[in-house]
């Protein structure tokens, strides 16, 4: 054979494989195509113009500010239940990024909203939210304490998918666990047992 077939040869496998990887980010999507449904086509932009700045939207719940927690931290990553290593592909979800994680206690179609920096916001209504553990981590982050917020949710057609929310600060896990409890139907507060934090301490860039 000569070097000009071998390179031939070589490149039709090369193609074959890409073919077949493609075909299979392609299965996988169609998967979890049910997983878009938390996903909204607002992006976050990573450094906005003030001075092309957008209207201030209509604020999404009532002006009084106990209704709400405000956290920042990372978006990990969305998951299957089934395996918090396999990475939700649509709309982004699997992508991590820097993030604001609201929690609407008065606006039950938004009870967690999810801003990411460049990618699409992630909403968890209430009626879909079902339940909030700490995890040492899932597929796009793993840290050495039980420090990541992992909210499970179910779409209307039954999919059950894992989303991950690492806090910038150890005081807003037991706060976030705290706010959304008792939407799950758990029976006991679990910041009743988790040692809790009274001076916010950074843990650098959580991206890192």
């Amino acid at each position: 054979m000569s070097r000009l077939q071998a390179v031939g040869v070589m490149l039709v496998a090369l193609g074959l494989i890409y073919a077949l990887l493609y075909a299979a980010w392609l299965r996988k999507g169609r998967q979890h195509a049910s997983a878009a449904i938390a996903a909204e086509r607002r992006r976050t932009e990573d450094s906005p113009d003030p001075n092309h700045a957008p209207p201030a939207p209509a604020p999404t719940v009532k002006e009084d500010r106990t209704a709400q927690v405000v956290a920042e931290g990372t978006y990990v990553s969305t998951t299957t239940a089934a395996s918090r290593l396999e990475r939700v592909t649509v709309e982004g979800l699997g992508h991590r990024a820097k993030a604001t994680l609201t929690v609407n206690r008065g606006q039950a179609d938004q009870l967690v909203r999810i801003d990411r920096r460049g990618e699409s916001t992630v909403v968890i209504p209430a009626g879909r939210l079902v339940s909030v553990r700490r995890d040492r981590g899932m597929a796009g982050k793993f840290i050495g304490a039980n420090r990541m917020l992992v909210l499970q949710w179910k779409t209307p057609e039954g999919d059950v998918y894992e989303t991950g929310f690492l806090p910038r600060f150890r005081a807003d896990v037991d706060t976030i666990e705290s706010a959304l409890w008792w939407h799950t139907g758990a029976t006991e507060d679990p910041a009743s047992e988790a040692p809790t934090s009274t001076t916010p301490a950074p843990e650098g860039d959580p991206t890192a």
